[in-house]
């Protein structure tokens, strides 16, 4: 079982993009979470508007969705949403993918 947390996401203010990783390392470190993308990303197949990607790896589905609603999380969004626009998602690994659609969470 696992579940995601990704950013997609362009950069607004490049003199502080480099403080946010050291600022969601312990958050991630708590519920421990995995930090298994930090990119640039280039489309193979079609667009994106957005330049950058982050994917954070947990053990289900529910400790991502705790993670990413975590009070921690939404004091560091304050300071995220000045440094980079874009979306964020929490997605069920393939083998909780059945479960999580059945519960009427992607409604």
């Amino acid at each position: 079982m696992a579940g995601y947390v990704l950013f997609h996401y362009n950069i607004i203010d490049r003199s502080r993009i480099n403080e946010l990783g050291p600022m969601s390392a312990p958050i991630v470190e708590k519920y421990e979470g995995e930090l298994i993308v930090a990119s640039p990303v280039k489309p193979v197949k079609g667009s994106t508007p957005y330049a950058g990607m982050v994917m954070y790896k947990f053990s289900s589905f529910e400790t991502a969705l705790e993670f990413y609603h975590s009070p921690e999380m939404t004091e560091l969004a304050k300071f995220r949403n000045q440094v980079i626009e874009g979306f964020a998602t929490v997605i069920p690994g393939h083998s909780e993918t059945a479960t999580v659609v059945a519960s009427g969470y992607f409604e």
